[in-house]
């Protein structure tokens, strides 16, 4: 069970193209750091809230370093889920110009970046072996979002009908609320960024404050002592 875990955390990290063995060792030499830190702090002070505040920072750094991962990762998927929007507009343009739908498709991998080109190009790929649904729901799966699907399952109606009026018109409402879906989602996520940017500045102040303020409450008892 805990080797499967073990093994798990390491495949987040790859996934992440992150090293494991040096972010789990800096992890280890900071938790390490931190905990001897906090056993000096208590024997100099015999302060409990000293170990206290050591252990809050211990969790807070681990929160951290194993959480790194996930957030490159939500990163990834939000660029790409954003790139989709982008890049399907121009498919829009081209579909209502009266292009097809697989040349349409095509047409967008020029200005799509190379991860999400190697994606569509696989989707092509897909759809030269295979006139289903299929090929779409596997492109599908680089996504989380459910809209995506949505919109993808209208395409695929548009190919096999020839880009009629009526599935045209399915999939422009599809895509529009999408796209303001993820325009609302990209505000709300920079409104938290930046509420986070400006916290962090503040956690780091406070905890200084509290270190220093230690580091005086001992330098002042071992100047009484040698009076």
């Amino acid at each position: 069970m805990v080797s499967k875990r073990k093994s798990r955390i390491i495949e987040f990290y790859k996934e992440a193209k992150l090293n494991p063995k040096i972010e789990l060792m800096v992890l280890g030499i900071v938790d390490l750091s931190l905990l001897t830190l906090g056993i000096l702090l208590y024997l100099k002070t015999k302060q409990i809230a000293c170990l206290l505040a050591m252990g809050a920072l211990l969790l807070g750094a681990s929160y951290y370093f194993l959480g790194k991962p996930k957030r490159i990762l939500d990163k990834k998927r939000k660029e790409l889920e954003n790139e989709f929007v982008h890049i399907f507009a121009y498919f829009e343009i081209f579909v209502k110009n009266g292009r097809p739908v697989y040349n349409a498709l095509e047409d967008c991998l020029r200005y799509a970046s190379k991860g999400l080109s190697e994606k569509m190009r696989a989707l092509l790929d897909d759809i030269d072996q295979d006139k289903s649904v299929v090929p779409y729901m596997k492109f599908a799966e680089n996504f989380t979002n459910l809209e995506i699907r949505q919109v993808l399952v209208s395409v695929y109606k548009m190919s096999i009908e020839g880009g009629g009026e009526e599935y045209l018109a399915q999939f422009d409402t599809l895509f529009h609320s999408l796209s303001v879906s993820k325009r609302q989602q990209t505000l709300e996520n920079e409104k938290n960024h930046f509420g986070n940017f400006n916290f962090l500045p503040l956690f780091a102040s406070a905890l200084s404050m509290g270190v220093i303020a230690v580091s005086v409450v001992i330098l002042m008892e071992e100047y009484a002592n040698v009076i």
